[in-house]
């Protein structure tokens, strides 16, 4: 008896020491990761954007940015690869998550990946999540479950800002805490009206005061914002600070904010000005966009009336007043960290989820139909009801083609701002010597915590993490020349891409190899350039190589038609397996 009891105590002492963490415990930073919606790659003030931007400037400015990161060019699929430190289809969310498609899209985090929150959970942090989680609203799925000691948000989409909608309920560790309601009431702030993005703000304020309570152990804090997705609505006053700032027009206004990314550094002096692309030509087949050409330019913004143009400086100032209002509570919250003595030693992370959107139409939804005329009518109708269109995202996203869902770089580039004065002693630092993806956050937040990925988690066999470390980057450990050449892979419906160094192919069909488009990206990331033809080895070497991780990662074809949600998979056979 005595043997076994001893033989048991060396086995937990064991597995204590396998799961310690590295770094000492007074030595291990805290973790906040701001995640925003449909955000353009130059919307804020640090990567060129004229939307007043002072707070996430600062954290910038005190940082790194890195030009060069990626998502995966749509929402839920970007948040499994966030979460998980996978591709997308590797953790199961290779499209949304409402319907069942096979092994690579379950709609819903697989038993073969392991969240951040459950990594750092078991190294000793407190881990929470406020806002939109968007990676699977089934039980088995759900943040509580999957690491997050503390979660207040919505399960699934939120389309709506001064709404809770139905089927969107507010949940607050399992529990409703707010339920669908067209006047919802903030519970931190009664007397004001109800606006998410201060709402998921106030909850992260709460989580701060509570991790400050309990010192000794380090936190993680994910904040999930639903800002700038559509539909556009925001403070009356906020609208009004911006409108007839862009009666000059996307033309003029583009060119204008690509001279302020060369003069930041964002982009090289040899980066060029892309013609406005949309897919208005596009045929609506189900779930899929057949587009007939990317090339289409963009209407001139002289040859518009004088009503429209006024319109669209409508649209623009209401999603100005967004992004405006998560810099506000980003401000907030750099206030409280530094109020609680957090602010040195937290590694904050910000980024986007996918290129800005594009829906629906030139002009965005409805156009004609909700204008500034009616607008007390329509303010707070939610849903799909108004978004800002093509144009204006195409601006949203300058210098780059297309916008989310597209793997062009205008639908899978974000910007990114890693700020830490403890960790990260250069500031003021752009890095642009490598290029990073989602799938690196889970590496860098084991590497700056000493947290081990595992092999097994739960009784599970977990995939291999599939990014790598960021923090030498971020340090400025490599001098630009000997920055190892790393290769990333994207699919989302029938689009495509595969980088590898500075070069890049890409692809809206990729049912046919003879669709992709290969890219120098040396000194221009505009896509415009196809030297398919030139290097046709090179082609073929890469274009094998997507076939392979597609194979690997569970990638089938998306379907011709839109599948039922009935469980069933009824993909065809990839042709690469």
């Amino acid at each position: 008896m005595l043997t076994k009891k001893i033989l048991a105590l060396f086995v937990v002492l064991t597995l204590c020491v396998a799961n310690a963490p590295a770094k000492e415990e007074g030595q291990r930073p805290n973790f906040l990761i701001l995640f925003a919606d449909d955000l353009g790659y130059s919307d804020i003030g640090c990567f060129g954007g004229e939307i007043e931007t002072p707070n996430l400037d600062a954290l910038a400015k005190e940082g790194v940015r890195a030009t060069q990161f990626y998502n995966t060019a749509r929402c839920c699929p970007s948040r499994a690869s966030l979460v998980t430190g996978l591709y997308p289809h590797q953790a199961g969310i290779g499209m949304m998550v409402y319907r069942r498609m096979g092994e690579g899209y379950l709609g819903n985090l697989n038993d073969r990946c392991v969240t951040f929150a459950e990594v750092l959970g078991a190294a000793g942090y407190q881990t929470m999540l406020a806002g939109k989680w968007h990676a699977g609203h089934r039980q088995e799925s759900r943040p509580e479950v999957r690491g997050f000691q503390k979660f207040t948000g919505v399960y699934p989409h939120i389309d709506s800002y001064w709404k809770v909608l139905k089927g969107c309920d507010i949940y607050r560790d399992k529990k409703m805490f707010i339920p669908a309601s067209e006047e919802p009431v903030n519970p931190y702030q009664p007397k004001k009206d109800f606006y998410t993005t201060e709402f998921f703000t106030d909850v992260a304020l709460d989580y701060l005061n509570q991790a400050a309570a309990e010192k000794e152990k380090p936190f993680l804090l994910h904040v999930c914002y639903n800002v700038p997705h559509f539909p556009l609505e925001a403070p009356d006053d906020v609208i009004a600070k911006y409108r007839n700032k862009y009666k000059a027009g996307w033309d003029k206004l583009a060119a204008e904010k690509l001279a302020r990314m060369k003069k930041l550094g964002i982009v090289p002096e040899t980066q060029t000005l892309p013609p406005g692309l949309s897919y208005s030509s596009a045929k609506k087949e189900g779930m899929r966009f057949k587009v007939a050409s990317i090339d289409e330019p963009l209407p001139r913004w002289e040859s518009l009336s004088a009503a429209d143009r006024d319109e669209l400086d409508f649209r623009r100032a209401m999603y100005a007043a967004q992004v405006d209002v998560l810099d506000q509570q980003v401000g907030r919250i750099v206030k409280r960290l530094k109020k609680n003595g957090q602010f040195d030693n937290t590694l904050i992370l910000f980024f986007s989820d996918n290129g800005c959107s594009g829906e629906l139409g030139l002009y965005g939804m409805n156009w004609g139909k909700y204008t500034s005329k009616n607008y007390p009518e329509w303010k707070k109708k939610s849903g799909w009801s108004i978004s800002q269109g093509q144009c204006w995202a195409r601006y949203s996203n300058v210098p780059f083609q297309m916008y989310k869902r597209f793997t062009y770089e205008g639908g899978i580039a974000s910007p990114f701002i890693a700020h830490w004065p403890k960790g990260l002693k250069k500031t003021d630092k752009i890095c642009s010597d490598q290029i990073f993806h989602l799938v690196d956050v889970m590496a860098t937040l084991c590497d700056a915590s000493g947290a081990k990925y595992p092999k097994e988690y739960a009784g599970r066999k977990i995939r291999p993490a599939a990014g790598t470390s960021m923090l030498p980057y971020l340090r400025g450990d490599y001098d630009g020349k000997t920055v190892p050449e790393r290769t990333l892979y994207w699919q989302h419906e029938t689009c495509a891409a595969v980088r590898r160094g500075n070069w890049k192919m890409t692809t809206i069909n990729d049912r046919s190899d003879k669709d992709w488009k290969l890219f120098d990206v040396t000194n221009t990331r505009d896509e415009l350039k196809n030297v398919a033809k030139q290097h046709p080895e090179l082609v073929k070497k890469m274009l094998q190589d997507w076939k392979t991780w597609a194979a690997a990662s569970d990638v089938t074809p998306w379907p011709e038609t839109r599948p039922e949600s009935n469980g069933r998979n009824p993909w065809p056979a990839p042709p690469w397996k």
